[in-house]
């Protein structure tokens, strides 16, 4: 790690973090007032009485005043005294984000939960899926451009944490189900899939890597450090057809238009959001093993976290971990932008100090 990054003095205070996330689908709203839905999102059903209510609230939030809600304060034990954590959601919904007239408020909206995280004593803030979009925060780059000095403390994507783990959970069907042909990569020149075809050219795994922009094609093959030869580019989705490891890192195309591509007895790595192949699409492919890359495990009776975000007790994002990793080892600097390659191992290290491990495959 850099000289910009110090470690945490374990005789300080039990450092804080914040996780700013969105609702995703309508029914979300439900989550902060029901467990049961935190636990057991299938049941959202039980609930569907109550859809005038969530849709016209996910209507009020788009046009309302008040920019985040705190739905959540909690503890997670660990290594040096373990860590105090927040959950903030922004008042929009994924739909919200597919109209251009709203992409300034959202941005606004950010700053102000930023602003009031660091005004309660949050030593990082992890902005998570609201990195994703490059037009909205340009990888959080842009949050901290328009907060500068008024910015005192880390801003995280948590994205290094995120490609630690799908490198070490794509090498891990590699070996489980003997791969012997490249590894077809979507979003390959994202940030993420970036960080995982470098790590894999290292070790001499063959990836193609699906794109249409052969300068970002020819910048990521440059940083190679001599392992040039295992990438490849493909703007089409057929040269995926006879490769037994296909890693999806974009939302499109998405479902029944992505499926005739993979070849039978595949496996299928994501780390996108939203997933372009949901679960709902399954049934159609069950010759296909279907595995999500960007999700840690940890001991749900080590922490005190409520508002798990649709995710069941005991597996969180990898991006969340990022940020409470950012907070346990203290450091100062934001990650923003690219992965640094540099800092993957001591990323990946400090998330099992904390007690996060890789989930079996195929969990969500």
């Amino acid at each position: 790690m850099s000289s910009k990054s110090k470690g945490h003095d374990s005789t300080n205070k039990q450092p804080k973090f914040d996780f700013l996330a969105h609702y995703v689908e309508p029914w979300n709203w439900l989550l902060p007032f029901t467990d049961e839905l935190n636990k057991e999102p299938e049941k959202r059903n039980k609930y569907k009485h109550l859809a005038p209510i969530y849709w016209f609230m996910s209507l009020a939030y788009l046009f309302g005043s008040k920019a985040f809600i705190v739905v959540d304060r909690f503890k997670y034990e660990g290594a040096n005294g373990g860590l105090m954590g927040r959950t903030t959601l922004l008042r929009n919904f994924g739909y919200h984000f597919f109209l251009k007239g709203q992409r300034k408020k959202i941005r606004q909206r950010i700053c102000q939960a930023v602003l009031d995280a660091q005004k309660d004593g949050m030593d990082v803030v992890g902005l998570g899926a609201l990195t994703k979009a490059e037009w909205l925060t340009e990888g959080g780059k842009r949050i901290v451009d328009e907060l500068g000095a008024d910015l005192k403390i880390p801003i995280v994507h948590g994205d290094t944490l995120t490609a630690a783990t799908v490198i070490r959970q794509a090498k891990k069907l590699i070996e489980t189900y003997k791969v012997t042909t490249p590894v077809f990569i979507t979003g390959a020149t994202s940030k993420i899939g970036r960080a995982v075809v470098l790590a894999l050219a290292e070790d001499g795994i063959p990836v193609i890597m699906h794109t249409a922009s052969k300068e970002r094609f020819a910048a990521i093959r440059a940083e190679t450090n001599g392992h040039a030869q295992y990438l490849s580019m493909s703007s089409s989705l057929e040269n995926g057809k006879d490769c037994q490891l296909w890693i999806t890192g974009k939302a499109v195309p998405y479902g029944k238009k992505l499926l005739p591509y993979i070849p039978e007895g595949a496996a299928v790595l994501n780390f996108s959001v939203p997933n372009p192949v949901p679960d709902k699409n399954f049934s159609l492919r069950p010759d296909v093993k279907f595995c999500e890359g960007g999700l840690l495990s940890y001991n749900p009776l080590k922490t005190t976290l409520r508002v798990t975000m649709r995710m069941k007790p005991g597996i969180t994002y990898a991006c969340h971990a990022g940020t409470m990793v950012h907070a346990y080892k203290g450091w100062k600097h934001h990650e923003v932008g690219h992965v640094d390659m540099a800092t993957i191992p001591e990323t990946w290290q400090a998330a099992e100090e904390l007690g996060f491990f890789l989930p079996p495959l195929g969990v969500e």
